[in-house]
């Protein structure tokens, strides 16, 4: 299904709130700036991902919580290896090489707070309460991680909500995607919480 520019609009603003909330938190959390650019949103077909977006052989650090409250649907947060290391090292201050675990941890971290930022945004906007489940992490092929999240949650939608973020801190930017696998009718549900 085609989405309307003014339908796209909307999801960008919720996305904005979601994504400046975040870049506060994790700015009090490591008691330095970090700016976010007005993000890219695009909604696609599961098998547009690898054209478009990343391809199914690039290795990236992945984080996949389901979504907790009156819709379903999963977030998925994908980063690659250069900007994982650049937010591990972000968060401890320093500028050692970290290790896998430190990387992932770092990046679970910073997950978390982006999901639950992004989750509030829309339960504010829908009038309903919203959290992220546990947040699973792993170092995989892209392909492989978008086919787990599939098949870790049965019944979503084949359109997918495509968010493109670009997170700067000390003149290094963090490019990464965070990825809205909605519940079947999500996405209409927040188009008509929006008047749209």
């Amino acid at each position: 299904m085609a989405y309307s520019e003014i339908e796209l609009d909307g999801l960008k603003e919720i996305v904005n709130v979601g994504g400046g909330n975040a870049a506060t938190s994790i700015s009090q959390m490591i008691n330095s700036r970090v700016d976010m650019d007005v993000p890219e949103v695009e909604v696609m077909a599961y098998d547009e991902l690898y054209q478009k977006i990343i391809a199914d052989d690039v290795e990236m650090h992945a984080v996949l919580s389901k979504i907790v409250g009156d819709i379903d649907g999963a977030l998925l947060f994908v980063i690659s290896d250069e900007s994982g290391q650049k937010i591990a090292k972000m968060m401890l201050g320093s500028d050692d090489n970290p290790s896998n675990e430190i990387i992932a941890s770092a990046v679970t971290e910073l997950t978390n707070i982006l999901f639950n930022s992004f989750l509030r945004a829309i339960g504010d906007m829908l009038q309903i309460q919203l959290i992220a489940s546990l947040p699973i992490s792993r170092y995989d092929f892209f392909g492989a991680i978008i086919s787990s999240a599939y098949m870790a949650f049965d019944h979503y939608d084949e359109q997918i909500l495509v968010i493109h973020n670009e997170f700067t801190y000390n003149n290094e930017s963090l490019d990464a995607s965070l990825f809205l696998i909605p519940g079947e009718g999500v996405l209409d549900k927040i188009f008509k919480a929006l008047g749209i």
